[in-house]
């Protein structure tokens, strides 16, 4: 049996889902890179979550707005995406606010 390139595609794209979870930060960005929201979602969480070294949460901020933005983003519940994202900016908030302290200690020494 022939397989047509769309068939082809839609077949790496659920072998690529059902791939054990990533395990370093450079194997969640490249299953990212294929634009899967799973795998958005994936590097969105440990992006915030301390699962890899590199923590960011505009970027995980970034992943969700493509997720939502993505094909296919009503695979994941809108509760989990709202989860992730309220960490995100609770992160981000926490982060702003060491910022500002450790800028008055700076200012202060």
């Amino acid at each position: 049996m022939v397989k047509t390139l769309d068939e082809r595609h839609a077949e790496s794209e659920r072998v690529l889902t059902k791939q054990a979870p990533c395990e370093t930060e450079a194997e969640y960005r490249k299953a990212a890179e294929t634009g899967s929201p799973e795998a958005l979602f994936a590097l969105a969480q440990a992006l915030i979550d301390n699962s890899i070294e590199h923590q960011d949460p505009d970027e995980a901020l970034l992943c969700i707005e493509r997720i939502r933005n993505a094909e296919g983003y009503a695979e994941i519940p809108d509760e989990e995406l709202a989860i992730v994202e309220h960490k995100a900016k609770k992160r981000q908030h926490e982060l702003g606010e060491a910022q500002q302290l450790e800028y008055m200690h700076n200012q202060d020494a």
